[in-house]
């Protein structure tokens, strides 16, 4: 499930790694990678933060089954973007909800020819 500003597949920005886990299930791999603990679910990739508490600070998609309640999901036109999210916001490359500032939560439908090819959850600047 798709819910802008709050969830992707699940997954809340600052879960726990275990948490992260309860939902989803071991990870197929996990890995550092530069200042980033990324675990991997296939199409689905969750990033948490090194430190300590090691939280979640960004979760991407390229799973078409992940959708809004709308239905909004990989491969819907930038069209059904706009319609069905609210207070989304439109480029040629990327639909967006929520404010562009360091530490502000934003969702990210990234398009492609007009069709969108991943969905970011995060937080602006990481």
């Amino acid at each position: 499930m798709i819910v802008p500003q709050a969830e992707l597949a699940g997954v809340h920005l600052l879960m726990s790694r275990a948490g992260v886990q309860h939902v989803l299930g071991a990870p197929r791999s996990l890995r550092v990678i530069g200042s980033a603990r990324r675990m991997d679910y296939g199409r689905t990739k969750v990033y948490l933060s090194l430190t300590e508490d090691g939280t979640v600070f960004r979760v991407t998609t390229t799973d078409k089954r992940q959708k809004t309640a709308t239905g909004v999901r990989v491969g819907s036109s930038a069209a059904a973007v706009r319609r069905g999210v609210a207070g989304v916001r439109c480029t040629v490359t990327a639909c967006v909800v929520g404010t562009a500032r360091a530490g502000r939560r934003v969702t990210t439908f990234t398009l492609r020819g007009g069709r969108v090819v991943r969905v970011t959850l995060g937080f602006y600047g990481a």
